[in-house]
């Protein structure tokens, strides 16, 4: 009698361990469920950012003086395009083509090595669905559009070049988080210059809701400082200011007007992009 009293405990007992395990599983396999919900519980540390009180001397520039020098970067990878900053007239895309996705030249190294690096971990590839767009393409995924959040012509990121939509196989727009490699994207691309442009619970800010497959290319060390954290890049140009110059590891950061501008004396290589809210953001490595 004892004895079947424990084989029902014990059966009992394995068939609610069994329907528990089927539980996690079934949640894990859906990381669009809990994926977020765990992202938004991180507590981010303040951004890595140190200001400088003593900046030391500074240079006075023009653009047209620093495009002529060999270590010297000129860009649009830092252009603000949001529904209340569009495009600059006359924009036109600067693009090289890789496997068919057209993209900012600074951006296929390091999506390269972002979807290497990912596959090596995870085994799954990743792969580009959306590229850059030409003010046509865009105006037909408006026409399109069934929700209405399309952005607006002009107010795309994907017209400026510098953002890819990417899936994993049979994981495609929101089922991106089930697959490992669309978390592990979430998790490790601002170490390759790319930003999750859209996060989760930031939808007030971006004006766009969450879109973890979306990237933004933003470069070192600005995406690695805002994936730590927890910053859009709204919010992270508003905590640069104007004329504070940081430290952040080999780094020297500033956002001022091009009337201004100018360059702590003794800089090896520099980096310079309009922000396109009327700011140069100016990045240093000194020698």
């Amino acid at each position: 009698m004892k004895c079947k009293k424990c084989r029902k405990r014990f059966a009992l007992a394995l068939t609610v361990c069994i329907l528990i395990a089927v539980c996690f599983g079934v949640i894990f396999s859906h990381g669009e469920w809990w994926f977020p919900t765990v992202q938004s519980l991180r507590v981010y540390p303040a951004p890595r950012l140190t200001p400088l009180i003593e900046t030391g001397a500074l240079e006075r520039w023009e653009l047209s003086a620093l495009s002529r020098m060999p270590n010297v970067t000129l860009s649009n990878t830092l252009l603000l395009v949001n529904s209340t900053h569009p495009l600059p007239k006359g924009y036109e895309a600067l693009l090289e083509e890789y496997n068919g996705a057209r993209m900012h030249p600074l951006m296929v190294a390091q999506y390269i090595a972002l979807r290497d690096a990912v596959q090596e971990k995870t085994g799954v590839r990743i792969y580009v669905s959306s590229d850059y767009r030409t003010a046509e393409e865009q105006m037909q995924i408006l026409a399109q559009s069934q929700d209405g959040i399309a952005a607006q012509l002009g107010c795309s990121e994907h017209e400026a070049g510098l953002a890819l939509d990417v899936y994993a196989p049979y994981c495609a727009g929101e089922e991106f988080l089930r697959s490992p490699a669309g978390r592990l994207v979430n998790r490790i691309c601002g170490e390759y210059g790319y930003i999750i442009r859209y996060p989760h619970g930031k939808e007030e800010i971006t004006g766009i809701s969450y879109e973890p497959w979306h990237l933004r290319y933003v470069g070192q060390p600005h995406a690695q400082i805002m994936m730590e954290s927890g910053l859009t890049y709204e919010e992270y140009l508003e905590f640069l200011g104007e004329g504070q110059w940081y430290r952040t590891g080999d780094y020297l950061i500033c956002r001022q007007r091009p009337e201004e501008l100018a360059l702590i004396y003794g800089w090896k290589e520099c980096h310079i992009s309009p922000d396109n809210t009327g700011y140069l953001i100016v990045i240093l490595k000194m020698a």
